[in-house]
């Protein structure tokens, strides 16, 4: 079929036409909400977990364990206690947050299966606003916590109060132990959050084509039951083109059969 037919049945039905481009519309305005509940905004931290006279600065001190510890505090920053501090530091409500450690996302890294427990908190997860990953670096006594928001400022503002919550955490199993000041885990920030924008032009691009698909699939949709309907005619034509042909047979035999 040329193009030119192709628009000329467009045209011609016009009625067709104008419930096809209001189904675009509307798959436009769903793609949109869609993609404007996925979060745009990221940002990343790290922690260092480190002693009191930091064993960065002293050759004498062996990093190993704190490396150890460091895959600990991986798992306890993605638990609920530390998540509300974080929250409350933030000032974020807590069911705004969801948490995952070293199993999924950027964790995958680690080549680890996630367990079912977990992913199934992931799944209850997905519609939180902010989502965080904590991941600790092999062979570094360092934790990567990635944070993704609705807004980059969002993200990078909870970014930068993971360091105050788990400090917050910590001190208090600290005092409440008794734990010896010389004996204290150390946190430290390094440096401030990196904050950017992620999916930046996803919304559009999802609407463009979700509208895309329906009108060509709609277009597709008229084309071919305007094929059927035409189909539909020649075949009724050519009924009626034999009718006739037969009823002038069936003339011709009785003018013969009455001679």
């Amino acid at each position: 079929m040329e193009l030119a037919e192709i628009f000329r049945i467009i045209a011609s039905r016009k009625l067709a036409s104008a419930a096809i481009v209001l189904l675009a519309a509307g798959a436009a305005a769903a793609a949109g909400v869609l993609a404007r509940a996925t979060p745009t905004g990221a940002a990343t931290v790290q922690i260092l977990i480190d002693s009191p006279q930091s064993a960065l600065a002293d050759l004498v001190q062996n990093t190993e364990p704190l490396t150890t510890r460091a895959s600990l505090f991986a798992q306890v920053m993605a638990s609920q206690a530390v998540l509300e501090e974080i929250a409350q530091s933030a000032g974020v409500p807590v069911a705004e947050l969801t948490a995952q450690g070293p199993y999924s996302g950027p964790g995958q890294a680690l080549d680890v299966i996630t367990p079912a427990p977990a992913r199934a908190g992931q799944l209850l997860g997905e519609r939180a606003a902010y989502r965080l990953t904590f991941l600790a670096q092999p062979n570094e006594p360092v934790v990567t916590a990635s944070v993704q928001g609705p807004t980059v400022a969002g993200a990078q503002r909870l970014a930068d109060s993971i360091y105050n919550g788990i400090s917050r955490y910590v001190a208090a199993l600290q005092q409440q132990s008794a734990i010896k000041p010389t004996h204290r885990v150390t946190i430290r920030q390094l440096g401030p959050p990196q904050a950017g924008t992620v999916n930046a032009r996803s919304r559009l691009t999802l609407m463009a084509l979700a509208a895309t698909g329906v009108l060509l699939l709609g277009v597709l949709a008229l084309l071919a039951l305007e094929g059927l309907r035409r189909s539909f005619r020649r075949d009724a034509a050519l009924d009626g083109d034999l009718a006739v042909d037969l009823e002038r047979v069936a003339r011709e035999e009785r003018t013969r059969a009455l001679v």
